[in-house]
């Protein structure tokens, strides 16, 4: 009986009669060889230089950009297509982070009005550790929930814009699989963004305290940090920007948290800008379809109905920016492939069955 073959990419066991990993759908046999007087793989050599006294001029090669209405269109092209699956997810997501921000409303009503009162009663030492913990144990659901959406959407999203057919169930469970790498590079990159942010404007308390006795030292230090937190703003969008494209990165090429944000900071050079305009575009719009929904729906002064209508805003928009990204990533991702014919970094699903090897060629190794 044959040894099972490993794949060279991602290192899974296939059969040995595969011709391509069962995982990643990498090629497992070596190819035939060329025939005498085939063209060799890769880009034609560019012709000799005739003009020996000049330097030869740079290669040139054409380069197709995404823009920022080509994300958005394609975003909303994917969104209305599968919309009821986007829904459907979404949905369940915002009442299922709705309800355990409602649990954790009552266990801190709970502690600190103790017998269902109005009027608030010194909660024990025990009350305030249960509440910490509920709320740590509340806190780590919802990310782990919310990862899981993310991932899986992602590649729901990359897939159904390729063309291809995947299942909303077999994206969960890839979401699943992967959850892991997408909460460790959003940690990374929320507090990447926050620390940017929030920085300049922790400091200015103890500069305040410091400096109590000399107001014009004090009006200084508090006009440079809010100069920082500006600087420190515009910095944290641009770091954004340059890795928001780290969830497909890690569902549709395999990586890891920290592969992910470096794999998107090399694919958005060149199309930060695009990205930009399609991710303030994209948040302009969320932000006016909410209001048009939460708004109305507050003025009837039910508190049931302003519940729904924010959750029902929340199946809406939740899933754009989602899309937006994975849409952006299969455009720039897909422009080699359209100029130099590269093939694209991920393997299509469902990933090809096992093949035969063609007449002629080497049989696999063991």
């Amino acid at each position: 009986m044959s040894a099972s073959i490993v794949c060279p990419a991602c290192g899974s066991a296939n059969g040995p009669a595969n011709a391509f990993c069962s995982n990643c759908g990498a090629t497992l046999t070596p190819r035939a060889a060329a025939p005498a007087g085939y063209p060799p793989a890769g880009y034609p050599p560019p012709p000799a230089w005739p003009y020996a006294t000049m330097p030869p001029p740079a290669p040139y090669y054409p380069t197709q950009r995404a823009s920022a209405t080509e994300m958005v269109s394609g975003m909303f092209d994917v969104w209305t297509k599968n919309i009821k699956d986007f829904f459907l997810v979404y949905l369940v997501l915002a009442l299922a982070n709705g309800g355990i921000v409602a649990l954790l409303s009552y266990a801190l009503f709970q502690t600190f009005f103790a017998g269902g009162g109005l009027i608030p009663s010194a909660p024990t030492s025990a009350n305030l550790l249960a509440l910490l913990a509920f709320a740590i144990l509340s806190v780590i659901i919802s990310v782990v929930i919310t990862s899981i959406v993310t991932g899986g959407m992602t590649e729901y999203a990359v897939r159904r814009f390729h063309g291809e057919t995947i299942t909303l169930r077999q994206a969960l469970e890839r979401g699943l699989q992967r959850f892991l790498s997408i909460l460790g590079a959003n940690v990374l990159l929320t507090l990447t963004v926050f620390a940017l942010v929030l920085l300049p404007l922790i400091l200015i308390v103890p500069v305040l305290i410091l400096g109590l006795g000399n107001p014009a030292s004090v009006i200084v230090a508090v006009c440079g940090l809010f100069l920082a937190f500006v600087i420190g703003g515009v910095i944290a969008i641009f770091v954004y920007v340059a890795l928001c494209l780290y969830a497909p990165a890690i569902m549709m090429e395999n990586m890891g948290a920290v592969g992910g944000l470096q794999r998107s900071w090399a694919l958005t050079k060149g199309h930060r800008w695009s990205l930009f305009g399609a991710i303030l575009l994209t948040a302009i719009l969320g932000v006016l379809v909410s209001v048009a929904i939460t708004v109305p729906a507050g003025l009837a002064g039910n508190l049931f109905v302003s519940i729904l209508a924010t959750v029902l805003a929340s199946a809406i928009v939740g899933p754009w920016l989602v899309i937006l990204v994975a849409v952006a990533y299969d455009l720039i991702v897909r422009s080699p492939a359209l100029t130099y014919g590269v093939p694209r970094p991920y393997a299509p699903w469902p990933a090809p069955p096992p093949q035969q090897p063609p007449p002629g060629a080497p049989p696999p190794g063991p």
